[in-house]
Order: structure tokens, then C-alpha cells, then sequence
């Protein structure tokens, strides 16, 4: 009795701690954007967008969208073959358009979604592919950071304040810096201690252990023309609501402002992305920017990237519901009812 007890005591705690796990985001969702919306009244960020020119704020971010696209399947279709299996474009493309379904919810569900989707499609284990995807998001960061620290130094050439970026800017260098060493201490056998050799190990980093500099070279200018590509979107997309940014500072913020979004503490990002474009793009750091005007762009960016992403992953929606059939166990008969004897 006392083990049965001890058991549902445990369980209960389990519970909830999951509960706690999942409020937890939207808890702190919701005050960011109560702390967005006590600098700003809604209804002037309402008028603000209302008066927008919209048409050309959604031709450029859905624009954007499918270049983006164009991008990352090529990248996976290069990176699962280099690394994983003989892996086509359209096969790339229908993993990249799932994604896009499932990353409203949140992003490490869109990562999750191609892992296991590559495990029924091409029995790539699940370490192999996390690996693949972990040397990928390894470039993200060290072109994110190199951006933001070129765009700090411009405002610095250009006699910018930089009174409150000059200690985020040793931060971009230590992250470009210490990216860039793990490279190649997982690259290299030296030095040979013994917790390199650990780390070197770790299964996880199957891909970092095997890259070659061509592998680099062209992970490196695919991503660099995405991020810059998003750098553009943001510098072109704030204009449409009579925003008017130098370029230097929005290539300072806006790959902080992406890394702020990433951050597993809100869903998408809602909420702590808008509250670092005020702080960024408001007038702290000289660009005399409406705060209306950036909430009211701060709301409508990730909408309209999320409604252009979710369109276009439609032509996916076919493969995202066999990819959730197949890994149903109530639907597994019916599948392989329909297999021919010839199959597994």
C-alpha cells in the first residue's frame, strides 16, 4: 500500500510538472505582451497598422517565404545525402513544408517532425539526423551572431551610441569565437584530453566529426543569404509602416531579435520578440522610430510569416497526415493492409 501510494504521489508530481512546463510559456507570453502593451495603447498600434501599406509589406514577406524555402530544401537535400541517405529534393521539400505546419506550435516540434518523418521514410536513426539538423542550427548561430557583431561595428563607424549593444557585442564575438573553436576541436583529434575525447565521442555529433571545409563553405553561404535575406525583409517590411531604420541597426538587432524569438520560453516567440523590437528599434539607440509603429510591426511580422509558411506548407498537409497515420499505432494495420507482400 505504501509503494502504491509513494507511486500515485509520484505520478501526481509528475503531472504536475508537466502542467507547469506547458503554462509556463504562455504565462510568460502574456506578460510580455502586457508589458508591450502598458508602454503602447493597443488602439494606437491598431491605427498604426490600419494605415500601413500592407500590400506591400505581405508581397515582400510572402516573397521572402518561398525564397526561404528554396533555400532550406536544397540545404537538407545536400545535408541528408552528404550525411544520412540518398535523400530527394521533393522528399526535402515535403520535410521543410511539414515543418512549417507544426512550427506555429513550436519550433522544436517542427525539428522533431522531420526526425521522425526521415525514421519512416529512410530508417534514418534518430541520432543520425538530430546530429545532421544540430550542425545545421551550429552555422545558424555562428552566422546570426557574425551579422549582429558586423552591424554593431558599423554604428560604430558611423559614430553611433553604443552604449547599451557594447556588451552584447562581446557577447556576438565570444559566440562567433567559441562556435567556431568547437568546429574544430570536433573536426580534429587535437588537443587529446581526455574530456575532449568525451565530447568528440558523443554520437550527437556524428556530422560535426565528419564535415569537410566544402560541406562548411556551402552550409555557410546558403544560411548567410537566409539570414540576410531576413535582415532585408525587416529592413524593407518596417518601411511599410513608416518605419525608417538605418541599416546598420537593423543588421545589429534583428539576428538578436530572431535568437530572442528562438528561445524556448514563449510559443513562437510571442510576446519577447516584440518587446526586444522596442527596445532595439525604439528611440534608445537614436532611430527616433514610433513605438506604435513597431509594436504595430512587431505583431504583424510573425502573422504574416506564419500565414505565408502555413500556405505554402498546405501543399504538404497530404504528407504531414500519412507521416501521423504511420506513426499511429491505431492506424498501423490499415497500413500495412494496403502493402503489397513484396514490402516490409
Amino acid at each position: 500500500m505504501a509503494d502504491e501510494a509513494q507511486s500515485s504521489q509520484t505520478q501526481l508530481t509528475r503531472g504536475w510538472r508537466d502542467r507547469a512546463k506547458a503554462i509556463a510559456p504562455w504565462c510568460i507570453a502574456l506578460a510580455a505582451i502586457a508589458y508591450v502593451f502598458t508602454r503602447v495603447p493597443i488602439t494606437e498600434a491598431w491605427a498604426v497598422a490600419r494605415t500601413a501599406r500592407l500590400e506591400f509589406f505581405l508581397a515582400i514577406v510572402f516573397a521572402a517565404v518561398i525564397v526561404w524555402f528554396a533555400i532550406e530544401s536544397s540545404l537538407y537535400t545536400y545535408l541528408f545525402r552528404r550525411f544520412n541517405a540518398p535523400v530527394t529534393l521533393r522528399e526535402a521539400c515535403s520535410l521543410r513544408g511539414m515543418s512549417y505546419l507544426l512550427t506555429p506550435i513550436h519550433w522544436n516540434v517542427g525539428q522533431a517532425a522531420i526526425v521522425l518523418r526521415l525514421k519512416q521514410t529512410r530508417q534514418i536513426p534518430l541520432l543520425e539526423s538530430t546530429s545532421t539538423l544540430l550542425f545545421y542550427q551550429a552555422i545558424d548561430g555562428v552566422i546570426l551572431a557574425g551579422f549582429a557583431t558586423i552591424g554593431m561595428l558599423l554604428l560604430a563607424s558611423l559614430d553611433r551610441d553604443l552604449e547599451g549593444l557594447s556588451g552584447i557585442l562581446g557577447w556576438t564575438i565570444g559566440i562567433v569565437v567559441l562556435s567556431a573553436l568547437n568546429l574544430a576541436v570536433l573536426r580534429t583529434r587535437w588537443p587529446r584530453l581526455r574530456w575532449l575525447t568525451w565530447w568528440r565521442g558523443i554520437k550527437i555529433h556524428r556530422v560535426h566529426r565528419r564535415f569537410t571545409l566544402r560541406d562548411l563553405t556551402i552550409l555557410l553561404i546558403g544560411k548567410s543569404a537566409y539570414h540576410f535575406l531576413y535582415v532585408l525583409v525587416v529592413y524593407f517590411g518596417t518601411q511599410a509602416f513608416d518605419i525608417h531604420l538605418p541599416f546598420a541597426l537593423v543588421l545589429a538587432s534583428t539576428p538578436i531579435i530572431q535568437a530572442v524569438g528562438g528561445l524556448p520560453i514563449s510559443p513562437a516567440g510571442l510576446g519577447t520578440q516584440q518587446a526586444a523590437m522596442l527596445y532595439f528599434f525604439g528611440g534608445r539607440f537614436g532611430s527616433g522610430a514610433p513605438e506604435a509603429a513597431i509594436v504595430a510591426f512587431g505583431f504583424s511580422f510573425p502573422v504574416a510569416l506564419i500565414l505565408g509558411r502555413s500556405l505554402l506548407g498546405l501543399f504538404y498537409l497530404k504528407d504531414l497526415s500519412q507521416a501521423r497515420q504511420e506513426s499511429d499505432p491505431t492506424e498501423a494495420p490499415d497500413v500495412r493492409a494496403e502493402q503489397s507482400p513484396g514490402q516490409g
